[in-house]
């Protein structure tokens, strides 16, 4: 233990390994103090065993101005450095980012290992990490986020996987489709490996081959989240912008139909030999295939063939027709009876009502909630202009 001039025993132990441990009354070292020390110790005896071309040191200033001191550097035969930092006391994100550019300025790749135990390091009940800002500072500068565990007999680097969703590149939203990343730790658990798996590197510090697969998954996604996020914005503006030219192509050829069949429902002769219906079947035609037929036939005893029911093309063509406003049944069947069209006041709400619920199921209104328990209807564009 670096600075510890307190004397030691040998203690023999049945249930676990023989050990060193002060007089009682001397030492005091909290648990952090020797994790980090142990933690630095396997970092150091693992660089040398896989490096024997490289230097390794303990504790070495990055500058001869002592700017930083990094736990254990590793440099290379070709001058590359790499800074090793086991983490185990807290750490606010500011500090972090600090010493972080601050190595990346001096031309040094920093390897960030927190602590296995205490403060760094904490799981709720489905062994999810709760993550303190600190991590997500690292997260956010694109590296990954790394665990130490410095037991001898276990040796082990824990990478903290999270997940991400793919965006839709029309709806500019996540798919339901999870993917393991590095970049974000929502739900994210813990993989363990151990430390031989993995290598310094001179992009990323620490590598392998689980880590370079997660790597390459994180910046696809993001790159492709990014460009969907462009493109989902690209589809809603030319997706507005085809609906006006539309709805201008659809106002220019019915408007005028709309309203001269407005103004001929007025009319008060016949409604078997008014202009009205010579005009909705002339513009239509018989089969009136722009309200898939929603408009009925009047199949009454002796009435003329194919006669569509008056107050259902009154309804359509004075509240739906080329029409925007919110309107009830109880419109309708004022409509219904300023256009002089009688009807059974006993069946009559009824019927409107059974009517404009059908017109909604089929898309040609909006069902909204309305006063009280009676809902309001909007046209909608397929049913103002078909």
């Amino acid at each position: 233990m670096p600075g510890c001039a307190a004397p030691l025993t040998t203690v023999h132990s049945t249930r676990k390994r023989d050990h060193l441990r002060h007089l009682v009354g001397t030492g005091g070292h909290a648990a952090e103090s020797i994790f980090h020390s142990q933690g630095c110790a396997l970092v150091e005896s693992w660089l040398r065993e896989k490096y024997p071309r490289s230097r390794v040191t303990r504790e070495e200033y990055t500058s001869e101005t002592g700017e930083r001191r990094a736990d254990v550097m590793l440099t290379g035969p070709q001058g590359h450095r790499v800074a090793f930092e086991v983490q185990y006391s807290p750490l606010t994100p500011d500090a972090w980012r600090r010493r972080h550019d601050s190595y990346r300025a001096q031309g040094i790749v920093d390897v960030w290992l927190f602590g296995h135990a205490g403060k760094q390091l904490r799981l709720d009940r489905d062994d999810h990490l709760l993550a303190n800002p600190t991590h997500a500072a690292v997260v956010d500068s694109g590296s990954a986020l790394l665990f130490i565990n410095p037991d001898p007999d276990r040796r082990q680097i824990a990478i903290a996987v999270g997940a991400d969703w793919r965006i839709d590149a029309q709806i500019g939203q996540p798919t339901d489709r999870a993917i393991e990343v590095l970049h974000s730790l929502e739900r994210s658990r813990l993989e363990v490996h151990q430390l031989e798996d993995f290598h310094a590197n001179l992009r990323r510090g620490l590598v392998s081959d689980r880590l370079e697969q997660l790597y390459e998954q994180s910046d696809r996604l993001r790159s492709h989240n990014a460009l969907a996020r462009v493109r989902a914005v690209e589809f809603r503006a030319r997706v507005v912008r085809e609906r006006a030219e539309q709805q201008q192509r659809w106002e220019a050829r019915r408007a005028p139909q709309q309203a001269s069949i407005r103004d001929l429902l007025g009319g008060v002769e016949r409604w078997s030999k008014s202009e009205a219906l010579v005009a909705i079947q002339q513009y239509f035609g018989p089969d009136l295939q722009f309200l898939n037929g929603r408009i009925d036939r009047n199949t009454t005893p002796g009435a003329p063939p194919d006669l569509l029911i008056r107050w259902q093309c009154v309804v359509y063509f004075d509240l739906i027709a080329g029409q925007s406003t919110p309107f009830g049944t109880r419109e309708a069947y004022n409509a219904i009876k300023r256009r002089g069209v009688k009807m059974d006041e006993k069946i009559a709400f009824r019927d409107v009502a059974r009517f404009l619920y059908e017109l909604a199921s089929e898309g040609f209104l909006h069902q909204r909630p309305g006063y009280g328990k009676y809902p309001t209807f909007q046209p909608t564009a397929s049913g103002a202009w078909w």
